[in-house]
Protein backbone atom coordinates (compact mmCIF):
# COMPACT_ATOMS: atom_id res chain seq x y z
CA UNK A 1 0.00 0.00 0.00
CA UNK A 2 4.34 4.81 -3.91
CA UNK A 3 8.50 12.45 -7.26
CA UNK A 4 9.19 18.23 -8.71
CA UNK A 5 9.27 21.53 -8.26
CA UNK A 6 10.19 24.20 -11.36
CA UNK A 7 9.32 27.02 -8.85
CA UNK A 8 9.40 26.65 -5.24
CA UNK A 9 8.96 30.24 -4.19
CA UNK A 10 5.91 30.23 -6.65
CA UNK A 11 4.48 27.45 -5.38
CA UNK A 12 4.81 28.54 -2.14
CA UNK A 13 2.94 31.61 -2.82
CA UNK A 14 0.29 29.38 -4.33
CA UNK A 15 0.19 27.66 -1.42
CA UNK A 16 -0.45 30.34 0.85
CA UNK A 17 -3.32 31.95 -1.42
CA UNK A 18 -4.96 28.59 -1.47
CA UNK A 19 -4.59 27.48 2.17
CA UNK A 20 -6.32 31.02 3.04
CA UNK A 21 -8.71 30.68 0.35
CA UNK A 22 -9.57 27.41 -0.67
CA UNK A 23 -13.42 27.54 0.63
CA UNK A 24 -13.90 30.28 -2.16
CA UNK A 25 -12.85 28.72 -5.58
CA UNK A 26 -14.81 26.12 -7.45
CA UNK A 27 -12.62 23.51 -9.22
CA UNK A 28 -13.37 22.35 -12.63
CA UNK A 29 -16.10 19.55 -12.84
CA UNK A 30 -14.25 15.69 -12.64
CA UNK A 31 -15.44 12.39 -13.40
CA UNK A 32 -18.16 11.22 -10.50
CA UNK A 33 -19.37 7.84 -9.90
CA UNK A 34 -21.43 6.16 -6.97
CA UNK A 35 -18.94 3.06 -7.53
CA UNK A 36 -15.26 2.91 -6.25
CA UNK A 37 -12.87 2.34 -8.90
CA UNK A 38 -12.27 -1.40 -9.94
CA UNK A 39 -8.63 -2.98 -9.31
CA UNK A 40 -7.64 -2.23 -12.67
CA UNK A 41 -8.28 1.27 -12.37
CA UNK A 42 -5.86 1.24 -10.00
CA UNK A 43 -3.10 0.48 -12.14
CA UNK A 44 -1.29 3.28 -14.93
CA UNK A 45 -2.19 1.85 -17.98
CA UNK A 46 1.37 2.71 -19.55
CA UNK A 47 3.30 2.44 -16.57
CA UNK A 48 6.69 0.69 -16.24
CA UNK A 49 6.51 -2.30 -14.55
CA UNK A 50 8.03 -1.26 -11.54
CA UNK A 51 5.55 1.14 -11.17
CA UNK A 52 2.78 -0.73 -11.54
CA UNK A 53 4.05 -3.25 -9.10
CA UNK A 54 4.61 -0.28 -6.51
CA UNK A 55 0.69 0.50 -7.07
CA UNK A 56 -0.07 -2.97 -6.84
CA UNK A 57 1.38 -2.95 -3.19
CA UNK A 58 -0.03 0.36 -2.39
CA UNK A 59 -3.81 -1.33 -3.14
CA UNK A 60 -2.37 -4.19 -0.88
CA UNK A 61 -1.73 -1.50 1.98
CA UNK A 62 -5.18 0.04 1.29
CA UNK A 63 -6.94 -3.01 1.62
CA UNK A 64 -5.25 -3.72 4.67
CA UNK A 65 -6.05 -0.31 6.07
CA UNK A 66 -8.89 -0.77 9.10
CA UNK A 67 -11.59 1.89 9.36
CA UNK A 68 -11.50 4.23 12.25
CA UNK A 69 -7.96 3.81 12.88
CA UNK A 70 -6.71 7.37 12.15
CA UNK A 71 -4.82 9.52 13.81
CA UNK A 72 -7.14 12.62 15.57
CA UNK A 73 -4.86 15.47 16.94
CA UNK A 74 -2.61 16.14 13.86
CA UNK A 75 -1.88 18.91 12.52
CA UNK A 76 -0.87 19.97 9.03
CA UNK A 77 1.37 23.48 8.29
CA UNK A 78 0.80 24.79 5.18
CA UNK A 79 4.17 26.35 4.27
CA UNK A 80 5.97 23.55 4.53
CA UNK A 81 3.53 20.86 3.36
CA UNK A 82 4.33 18.93 6.55
CA UNK A 83 1.70 16.65 8.63
CA UNK A 84 3.21 16.10 12.12
CA UNK A 85 1.61 13.95 14.54
CA UNK A 86 3.19 12.73 18.33
CA UNK A 87 3.11 10.32 20.99
CA UNK A 88 -0.42 11.61 22.44
CA UNK A 89 -2.01 9.28 19.26
CA UNK A 90 -3.63 5.86 19.51
CA UNK A 91 -0.67 3.44 19.19
CA UNK A 92 -2.41 1.38 16.05
CA UNK A 93 -2.85 4.55 13.80
CA UNK A 94 0.78 5.26 14.96
CA UNK A 95 1.56 1.95 13.71
CA UNK A 96 -0.72 1.88 11.00
CA UNK A 97 0.95 5.02 9.34
CA UNK A 98 4.76 3.10 10.38
CA UNK A 99 3.47 0.75 7.45
CA UNK A 100 2.91 3.17 5.03
CA UNK A 101 -0.91 3.49 5.77
CA UNK A 102 -1.61 6.98 6.94
CA UNK A 103 -5.35 7.37 8.34
CA UNK A 104 -6.51 11.07 8.60
CA UNK A 105 -9.64 12.18 10.79
CA UNK A 106 -11.47 14.98 9.58
CA UNK A 107 -13.82 17.07 11.30
CA UNK A 108 -15.29 18.12 8.33
CA UNK A 109 -16.15 16.85 4.73
CA UNK A 110 -13.09 18.26 2.50
CA UNK A 111 -15.28 18.83 -0.67
CA UNK A 112 -18.95 20.04 -1.16
CA UNK A 113 -21.71 19.90 -3.78
CA UNK A 114 -24.36 22.21 -4.07
CA UNK A 115 -27.48 19.97 -4.34
CA UNK A 116 -29.12 21.84 -7.27
CA UNK A 117 -25.82 21.83 -9.22
CA UNK A 118 -23.46 19.11 -8.11
CA UNK A 119 -20.96 21.42 -8.48
CA UNK A 120 -17.17 19.85 -6.94
CA UNK A 121 -15.47 22.37 -4.39
CA UNK A 122 -13.15 21.69 -2.61
CA UNK A 123 -13.15 23.11 0.97
CA UNK A 124 -10.12 21.81 2.25
CA UNK A 125 -6.58 21.74 0.44
CA UNK A 126 -6.50 17.43 0.95
CA UNK A 127 -9.20 17.77 -1.51
CA UNK A 128 -7.92 19.51 -4.35
CA UNK A 129 -8.04 17.72 -7.88
CA UNK A 130 -4.97 19.40 -9.18
CA UNK A 131 -1.20 19.40 -8.82
CA UNK A 132 -1.32 23.17 -6.82
CA UNK A 133 -1.47 23.95 -3.39
CA UNK A 134 -0.98 20.96 -0.78
CA UNK A 135 -0.13 18.57 -4.09
CA UNK A 136 1.99 21.63 -5.68
CA UNK A 137 5.15 19.77 -3.82
CA UNK A 138 5.72 16.81 -1.86
CA UNK A 139 3.73 15.91 0.79
CA UNK A 140 5.17 15.19 4.31
CA UNK A 141 4.86 13.29 6.80
CA UNK A 142 6.71 13.92 10.06
CA UNK A 143 9.74 15.88 7.73
CA UNK A 144 9.83 13.32 5.65
CA UNK A 145 8.43 12.72 1.84
CA UNK A 146 5.43 10.17 2.31
CA UNK A 147 5.05 7.03 0.28
CA UNK A 148 2.02 4.86 0.95
CA UNK A 149 -1.55 5.13 1.60
CA UNK A 150 -3.78 7.92 2.85
CA UNK A 151 -6.95 7.20 4.14
CA UNK A 152 -9.44 10.24 5.03
CA UNK A 153 -11.87 9.11 7.73
CA UNK A 154 -14.57 11.86 8.09
CA UNK A 155 -15.03 11.87 12.04
CA UNK A 156 -18.72 12.42 12.81
CA UNK A 157 -20.52 9.53 10.45
CA UNK A 158 -17.34 7.37 10.39
CA UNK A 159 -17.37 7.40 6.61
CA UNK A 160 -14.22 7.59 4.35
CA UNK A 161 -13.27 10.55 2.59
CA UNK A 162 -10.28 10.09 1.02
CA UNK A 163 -7.84 7.72 -0.34
CA UNK A 164 -4.99 8.83 -1.77
CA UNK A 165 -1.53 6.91 -3.02
CA UNK A 166 2.31 9.00 -2.64
CA UNK A 167 5.24 7.48 -3.91
CA UNK A 168 8.10 10.36 -2.12
CA UNK A 169 4.86 12.44 -1.30
CA UNK A 170 3.82 13.04 -4.92
CA UNK A 171 0.36 11.43 -6.23
CA UNK A 172 0.66 8.33 -8.10
CA UNK A 173 -2.13 5.97 -9.81
CA UNK A 174 -5.45 6.68 -8.41
CA UNK A 175 -7.13 9.69 -6.37
CA UNK A 176 -10.42 9.57 -4.76
CA UNK A 177 -12.84 12.09 -2.83
CA UNK A 178 -16.54 11.86 -1.42
CA UNK A 179 -18.30 14.65 -1.05
CA UNK A 180 -20.74 15.30 1.29
CA UNK A 181 -23.28 13.89 -0.74
CA UNK A 182 -21.51 10.77 -0.70
CA UNK A 183 -20.62 11.23 -4.51
CA UNK A 184 -17.52 9.63 -5.13
CA UNK A 185 -14.71 11.86 -7.73
CA UNK A 186 -11.88 10.50 -8.93
CA UNK A 187 -9.00 10.88 -11.26
CA UNK A 188 -6.04 9.07 -11.91
CA UNK A 189 -2.35 10.74 -12.18
CA UNK A 190 -0.63 8.89 -15.45
CA UNK A 191 1.03 11.32 -16.49
CA UNK A 192 2.84 14.16 -14.88
CA UNK A 193 2.90 11.74 -11.37
CA UNK A 194 4.44 8.14 -13.71
CA UNK A 195 7.59 7.97 -12.75
CA UNK A 196 10.00 5.49 -12.97
CA UNK A 197 10.98 4.13 -9.41
CA UNK A 198 14.39 3.22 -8.38
CA UNK A 199 13.31 0.61 -5.85
CA UNK A 200 15.33 0.04 -2.64
CA UNK A 201 18.43 -2.42 -2.85
CA UNK A 202 18.70 -5.37 -0.95
CA UNK A 203 22.22 -5.12 0.03
CA UNK A 204 24.68 -7.49 0.17
CA UNK A 205 23.06 -10.94 1.13
CA UNK A 206 26.18 -13.01 1.39
CA UNK A 207 25.52 -17.34 2.31
CA UNK A 208 27.75 -19.65 4.20
CA UNK A 209 27.92 -23.25 3.31
CA UNK A 210 29.01 -25.52 6.58
CA UNK A 211 28.31 -29.30 5.76
CA UNK A 212 29.61 -32.03 8.13
CA UNK A 213 32.02 -33.20 5.08
CA UNK A 214 32.87 -32.59 1.48
CA UNK A 215 29.83 -32.17 -0.31
CA UNK A 216 28.54 -30.74 -3.79
CA UNK A 217 25.97 -28.24 -3.25
CA UNK A 218 23.19 -26.27 -5.73
CA UNK A 219 21.94 -23.01 -4.68
CA UNK A 220 19.08 -20.77 -6.25
CA UNK A 221 17.99 -17.79 -5.07
CA UNK A 222 14.15 -17.10 -6.39
CA UNK A 223 14.17 -13.44 -5.93
CA UNK A 224 11.02 -11.17 -6.53
CA UNK A 225 13.00 -8.78 -8.24
CA UNK A 226 16.27 -7.76 -10.68
CA UNK A 227 19.53 -9.33 -9.57
CA UNK A 228 22.15 -6.74 -10.15
CA UNK A 229 25.43 -7.98 -8.77
CA UNK A 230 26.94 -11.65 -8.08
CA UNK A 231 30.15 -12.67 -7.01
CA UNK A 232 30.95 -15.86 -7.94
CA UNK A 233 28.78 -14.91 -11.18
CA UNK A 234 25.29 -16.43 -10.64
CA UNK A 235 23.88 -18.64 -14.02
CA UNK A 236 20.01 -17.81 -14.15
CA UNK A 237 18.72 -21.37 -15.37
CA UNK A 238 21.22 -23.49 -12.69
CA UNK A 239 21.89 -21.44 -9.97
CA UNK A 240 25.15 -21.76 -8.39
CA UNK A 241 26.97 -25.06 -8.09
CA UNK A 242 29.84 -25.90 -5.71
CA UNK A 243 32.11 -28.00 -3.48
CA UNK A 244 31.61 -26.81 -0.08
CA UNK A 245 34.39 -28.18 3.00
CA UNK A 246 33.61 -28.21 6.45
CA UNK A 247 35.25 -25.22 7.30
CA UNK A 248 33.05 -22.95 4.85
CA UNK A 249 35.38 -22.74 2.07
CA UNK A 250 33.87 -23.67 -1.42
CA UNK A 251 34.92 -24.38 -4.42
CA UNK A 252 33.08 -22.59 -7.24
CA UNK A 253 32.53 -25.10 -10.38
CA UNK A 254 32.24 -23.58 -13.39
CA UNK A 255 35.47 -20.90 -12.52
CA UNK A 256 37.83 -23.68 -10.04
CA UNK A 257 38.46 -20.47 -7.99
CA UNK A 258 37.91 -20.68 -3.98
CA UNK A 259 35.34 -18.37 -2.26
CA UNK A 260 34.23 -17.91 1.26
CA UNK A 261 30.95 -17.09 0.35
CA UNK A 262 28.28 -16.44 -2.46
CA UNK A 263 27.35 -12.79 -2.63
CA UNK A 264 24.34 -11.48 -4.34
CA UNK A 265 22.58 -8.06 -4.33
CA UNK A 266 19.07 -7.00 -6.19
CA UNK A 267 16.64 -4.20 -6.86
CA UNK A 268 13.06 -4.92 -5.44
CA UNK A 269 10.29 -2.45 -4.74
CA UNK A 270 8.75 -4.86 -1.92
CA UNK A 271 7.70 -2.84 1.23
CA UNK A 272 8.81 -4.75 4.26
CA UNK A 273 6.29 -4.83 7.61
CA UNK A 274 7.75 -2.63 10.73
CA UNK A 275 5.16 -2.88 13.36
CA UNK A 276 7.49 -4.58 15.53
CA UNK A 277 11.14 -3.58 16.38
CA UNK A 278 14.05 -2.04 17.93
CA UNK A 279 14.50 1.50 18.54
CA UNK A 280 18.56 1.82 18.49
CA UNK A 281 20.84 4.89 19.31
CA UNK A 282 23.26 5.23 16.26
CA UNK A 283 26.28 4.79 18.91
CA UNK A 284 24.59 1.62 20.57
CA UNK A 285 24.30 -0.24 17.00
CA UNK A 286 27.52 -2.15 17.53
CA UNK A 287 26.87 -3.54 20.76
CA UNK A 288 22.99 -4.02 19.46
CA UNK A 289 24.11 -6.18 16.56
CA UNK A 290 26.83 -8.17 17.96
CA UNK A 291 23.82 -9.48 21.00
CA UNK A 292 21.22 -10.06 18.71
CA UNK A 293 23.07 -11.72 15.72
CA UNK A 294 24.55 -13.85 18.32
CA UNK A 295 20.84 -14.85 19.53
CA UNK A 296 19.77 -15.60 15.93
CA UNK A 297 22.80 -18.36 15.73
CA UNK A 298 25.67 -16.06 14.11
CA UNK A 299 28.91 -17.22 14.77
CA UNK A 300 31.48 -14.92 15.30
CA UNK A 301 32.90 -14.66 11.78
CA UNK A 302 29.81 -14.21 10.46
CA UNK A 303 28.33 -11.43 12.70
CA UNK A 304 31.84 -9.79 12.46
CA UNK A 305 30.84 -9.37 8.41
CA UNK A 306 27.97 -8.02 9.16
CA UNK A 307 28.64 -5.65 12.16
CA UNK A 308 31.56 -4.43 9.79
CA UNK A 309 29.73 -4.03 6.48
CA UNK A 310 26.32 -2.20 8.44
CA UNK A 311 28.15 -0.28 11.56
CA UNK A 312 28.84 2.96 8.82
CA UNK A 313 24.94 3.02 7.81
CA UNK A 314 23.91 2.95 11.21
CA UNK A 315 26.47 4.88 13.19
CA UNK A 316 25.75 8.03 10.95
CA UNK A 317 22.60 8.33 12.48
CA UNK A 318 21.27 9.53 15.60
CA UNK A 319 18.54 6.45 16.00
CA UNK A 320 17.58 3.12 13.87
CA UNK A 321 14.68 1.45 13.95
CA UNK A 322 15.33 -2.46 13.13
CA UNK A 323 13.50 -4.85 12.27
CA UNK A 324 14.59 -8.32 11.34
CA UNK A 325 12.22 -9.80 8.48
CA UNK A 326 11.76 -13.55 8.36
CA UNK A 327 8.55 -14.64 6.56
CA UNK A 328 8.62 -11.53 4.43
CA UNK A 329 12.01 -11.70 3.91
CA UNK A 330 11.39 -15.68 2.92
CA UNK A 331 8.54 -14.69 0.12
CA UNK A 332 10.47 -11.83 -1.16
CA UNK A 333 13.72 -13.92 -1.61
CA UNK A 334 13.23 -17.93 -1.08
CA UNK A 335 16.42 -20.06 -1.10
CA UNK A 336 16.29 -23.64 -3.61
CA UNK A 337 19.22 -25.34 -1.82
CA UNK A 338 20.17 -29.36 -2.64
CA UNK A 339 20.63 -30.97 -0.44
CA UNK A 340 18.73 -28.85 2.00
CA UNK A 341 20.99 -28.40 4.91
CA UNK A 342 19.48 -29.54 8.90
CA UNK A 343 19.85 -26.23 10.15
CA UNK A 344 18.85 -23.04 7.72
CA UNK A 345 19.82 -19.33 9.18
CA UNK A 346 18.44 -16.14 7.47
CA UNK A 347 19.17 -12.82 9.00
CA UNK A 348 17.83 -9.87 7.15
CA UNK A 349 17.55 -6.29 8.63
CA UNK A 350 15.64 -3.92 7.98
CA UNK A 351 16.21 -0.64 9.14
CA UNK A 352 15.50 3.39 8.87
CA UNK A 353 17.23 6.60 10.28
CA UNK A 354 15.49 8.47 13.06
CA UNK A 355 16.07 11.69 13.77
CA UNK A 356 13.84 11.01 17.40
CA UNK A 357 12.93 7.97 19.46
CA UNK A 358 9.42 6.35 18.91
CA UNK A 359 7.47 4.18 20.72
CA UNK A 360 7.15 0.81 18.85
CA UNK A 361 6.92 -2.84 20.28
CA UNK A 362 9.16 -5.06 20.80
CA UNK A 363 10.01 -7.88 18.27
CA UNK A 364 10.09 -11.62 19.66
CA UNK A 365 13.72 -12.96 18.46
CA UNK A 366 13.75 -16.47 19.23
CA UNK A 367 17.04 -18.52 20.19
CA UNK A 368 18.21 -20.52 17.42
CA UNK A 369 21.03 -23.31 17.61
CA UNK A 370 23.30 -24.80 14.91
CA UNK A 371 22.54 -28.75 14.13
CA UNK A 372 24.54 -31.07 11.77
CA UNK A 373 24.98 -29.24 8.15
CA UNK A 374 24.23 -25.87 8.02
CA UNK A 375 23.19 -22.65 5.71
CA UNK A 376 23.38 -19.08 6.75
CA UNK A 377 22.48 -16.09 5.15
CA UNK A 378 22.67 -12.55 6.25
CA UNK A 379 22.27 -9.09 4.64
CA UNK A 380 19.65 -6.24 4.57
CA UNK A 381 18.10 -3.08 3.15
CA UNK A 382 17.00 0.53 4.65
CA UNK A 383 13.36 0.82 4.48
CA UNK A 384 11.59 3.61 2.37
CA UNK A 385 12.11 6.84 3.90
CA UNK A 386 8.88 8.51 4.34
CA UNK A 387 8.81 8.81 9.17
CA UNK A 388 10.65 10.60 11.08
Amino acid sequence: MNIFINNQKQLMGLLLIVSLAYGCTPEPDYKTTRKGPSGSDLMLQNASASVQKTLSLFDERLSEYQDGVYLKNWVYDPVTNNITFGRNEDQKARNAAINHKLGLGFADYIAKENKKTLKYQAVSPFANMEDIGLYGQPLLLNGMPFSGVLVGTHIESGKRILEARFYKGNRLGTFNVWTNLERLYTKSFQEKNQIAIDPEAVRKPVIYLYPETAQEINIKVHFEGELTHTYPKYNASTGWNVTANPDGMLTEHSSGKAFSYLFWEGQSSFQYTMDKGFVVKGENAADFLDDKLALMGLNRREATDFVSYWLPELEKNAFNLIHFSTEEYTQNAALEITPAPETLIRVFMVYKPLEHSIDIPAQDLKKVSRKGYTVVEWGGKKASQYLN
